[in-house]
């Protein structure tokens, strides 16, 4: 009988011992993913009646603040813009969580992070509410030109500093108004964010940052990186109108009549048929190198510091090599794209893209500043200048003329995927010391042929890269 009891005794033991290592597994090892997880809205909830430090932007302008009021809550957040930083603020919210950096930078604006709360010793004898400041890199000039620009369009639209990887203006829209979920009236605030759940349009998603769609055409500037690389850049393709790849896969035509010769002739016709023989002629394995150096394949998408991971698909060239040099299948944010860009106007150095500058105590004393990081040397400069050139050919004289600027020579590429209805336009400018870099997309457009629709995005990008260049500040990155 004492044996059995003293096997049940131990078996408990070893239950409770699992049990218990179960426990900290949850609580400890995966706290912050428990934290992140966008289904939890604790952290925020727990917070939201309490004392909240403001956003504002690189040139002082307050995007998200808490104000005193005469509730019961006594506090209220408010967002003296609405939309206009829907998707980079965020909103917060009693009932339904939040979002942007309401959300990923919670600890700092609500003052749980150690380095805020304690600010001089006396706060480590005195209880008293320390809340942080952020300031993020956004202008609010140029996100006023961004959203102008890009009225009435589904789509997104992000300006960078390629040198530094600060996004100075990143609009998605349908956008939504914050101060409706941050409402005191909870039945209304619930109300309001189940009808933006159920919009079609999905407002509440940044598609900036989120929403990947074929990049087409655009990822032939990967296929002249590498054949670059591997000294093709001469290569000459047969002039041809149609390819059939060697795995008897679609075939792949130029609806313009017969095109080939080199990289830089491939580039300025648009000739789909000569880089998938190009395509070829480099490999596969080779093409999925320089695609994962650049960040578009092999690992999850690229996002902003301090972004949450959320659920992202790896994306992989798994078709042939002449589908996989013209980008089939191959799908990219608009923060992807402008990173990719950027990568090559900063000489094939790979910045991390970041929306956070610093964080600032209660007095503006600053408590902590995200500086630049450099990711990777992805291509050499040399390769680097050598695609700027093609760019700016393409924009002279090449498929993507509608970008031109008057009076500054600036790189671009226009590309239209009527499979999926989307159209892509970015811009290097200037292309010789790029200051900046813009990339817009436009989803389901109603246009009539791939002339049309390259020309609307590629004039809606054009008037965002000229409204910013024409600011007061010499350098664009600069507040």
């Amino acid at each position: 009988m004492t044996r059995r009891l003293t096997q049940v005794g131990v078996a408990f033991l070893v239950i409770y011992g699992l049990l218990f290592f179960r426990l900290e597994i949850v609580q400890v090892l995966n706290a912050n993913n428990l934290r992140d997880h966008p289904q939890n809205s604790r952290e925020i909830t727990l917070v939201f009646d309490k004392p909240r430090g403001s956003i504002r932007t690189a040139d002082g302008e307050i995007v998200a603040q808490t104000v005193a009021v005469s509730s019961k809550q006594k506090r209220l957040r408010q967002y003296p813009y609405g939309p206009l930083y829907s998707h980079v603020g965020g909103f917060i919210s009693a009932e339904n969580g939040g979002s942007g950096l309401e959300r990923t930078h919670n600890t700092f604006l609500a003052g749980e992070d150690l380095g805020v709360r304690i600010q001089d010793n006396r706060d480590l004898f005195i209880d008293r509410a320390r809340t942080g400041q952020i300031e993020i890199s956004i202008r609010h000039d140029i996100q006023l030109i961004t959203r102008a620009a890009m009225a009435g369009h589904v789509g997104a639209a992000v300006v960078i500093d390629p040198a530094s990887g600060s996004v100075l203006g990143l609009w998605s829209g349908p956008g939504f108004d914050p101060n409706h979920l941050s409402s005191h009236d909870l039945t209304a605030a619930t109300t309001d964010y189940g009808v933006l759940l159920s919009d079609p349009e999905q407002p509440l998603l940044n598609r900036a940052e989120f929403q990947g769609r074929e990049m087409g055409s655009l990822f032939t500037i990967v296929t002249a990186a590498a054949a670059i690389e591997q000294k093709l850049s001469g290569f000459v393709v047969p002039p041809s109108q149609a390819v059939t790849p060697v795995d008897d896969s679609s075939v792949i035509t130029h609806t313009d009549g017969v095109c080939g010769g080199n990289v830089a002739s491939l580039m300025l016709t648009g000739c789909f048929p000569g880089w998938a023989i190009l395509g070829e002629e480099i490999g596969r394995p080779t093409l999925n190198d320089v695609s994962q150096r650049l960040g578009l394949s092999g690992t999850g998408p690229i996002r902003l510091q301090g972004s949450p991971k959320g659920v992202s698909q790896v994306a992989r060239l798994d078709v042939s090599a002449s589908h996989a040099a013209i980008g089939t299948g191959l799908e990219a944010t608009p923060l992807q794209v402008a990173h990719l860009f950027a990568t090559v106007a900063n000489g094939g150095s790979r910045m991390q893209p970041r929306v956070v500058e610093k964080v600032l105590a209660h007095d503006g004393k600053v408590l902590q500043e995200f500086d630049p990081k450099v990711l990777r040397q992805s291509i050499s400069k040399e390769t680097a200048a050598e695609l700027r050139e093609l760019l700016a050919q393409n924009v002279s004289h090449g498929t993507a003329q509608d970008l031109s600027i008057s009076g500054m020579e600036v790189g671009g590429m226009v590309a239209s995927q009527f499979l999926d209805n989307h159209v892509w336009a970015v811009v290097i400018a200037p292309v010789t010391l790029p200051e900046v870099v813009v990339a817009v997309l436009l989803e389901h457009d109603s246009f009539d042929d791939h002339q049309t629709a390259g020309a609307n995005v590629a004039a809606i990008t054009r008037r965002i890269t000229e409204a910013v260049l024409r600011l007061s500040s010499s350098n664009v990155g600069g507040s």
